[in-house]
């Protein structure tokens, strides 16, 4: 495994995720305004919660008051901020010479999609991210991205070397539905590079290498 820019990801880490003959082109993490811009989508929920409880409190024999609609909703946007800061601190998003890779959640899952199948990076406009000055980026993938948890990605390659080809018990017209479905293309939400600085930059880089390794 040979790398070109590996800041801000161990060694140890990338090892994981990529295999000896790659070259990581590319290793980009979240900034820290992930954890705000992801932790507001819970304002909504949180909000509603604490005005429901706000309402009940106008009946005398709910022992709940005002404080207390308050402080549910003060618990829920926390509980979300924890959830949100343990995602960020997994997340890790990397271009290699042979493939687009994004681990992320909580329980860490990678999503990949190889650079032939890229179809494109679009660049999602969202609010709160304008006012943390970052940006996110939208792989267009084909059809055969896969995924998988992470402690199971070695494994994972390996048995799918090893599985012979299965064979295909189907109707003339459902091929004819597969065959229409692969050439659709889709915006695969797992290999979002989210709330990221210089996404423009970042953009070029991919879209460089899309050009030079497809």
């Amino acid at each position: 495994m040979s790398n070109t820019m590996t800041a801000g990801a161990p060694a140890r880490e990338l090892a994981a995720l990529v295999d000896e003959d790659e070259t990581i082109l590319l290793v980009v993490r979240p900034a820290p305004w992930f954890i705000v811009a992801t932790s507001a989508r819970a304002l909504p929920a949180a909000a509603a919660a604490g005005g429901v409880l706000a309402l009940a409190s106008l009946d005398p024999s709910i022992p709940w008051d005002v404080n207390g609609s308050l402080l549910a909703f003060a618990a829920i946007m926390a509980a979300r901020a924890v959830w949100q800061s343990a995602d960020w601190f997994s997340r890790v998003y990397v271009l290699t010479d042979r493939r687009i890779v994004v681990r992320r959640g909580v329980l860490p899952e990678v999503s990949e999609c190889p650079i032939a199948e890229v179809a494109g990076i679009g660049q999602p406009q969202r609010w709160i991210e304008r006012v943390g000055r970052t940006g996110s980026l939208a792989v267009l993938c084909g059809p055969s991205r896969r995924s998988r948890r992470a402690w199971r990605l070695k494994q994972a390659r390996s048995a799918e070397s090893s599985l012979p080809a299965r064979p295909r018990q189907s109707t003339p017209s459902s091929n004819a539905r597969k065959t229409a479905a692969q050439h659709r293309v889709r915006v695969a939400t797992e290999l979002e590079w989210s709330v990221i600085r210089n996404p423009e930059s970042v953009r070029q880089v991919i879209l460089h290498a899309v050009t030079r390794y497809r």
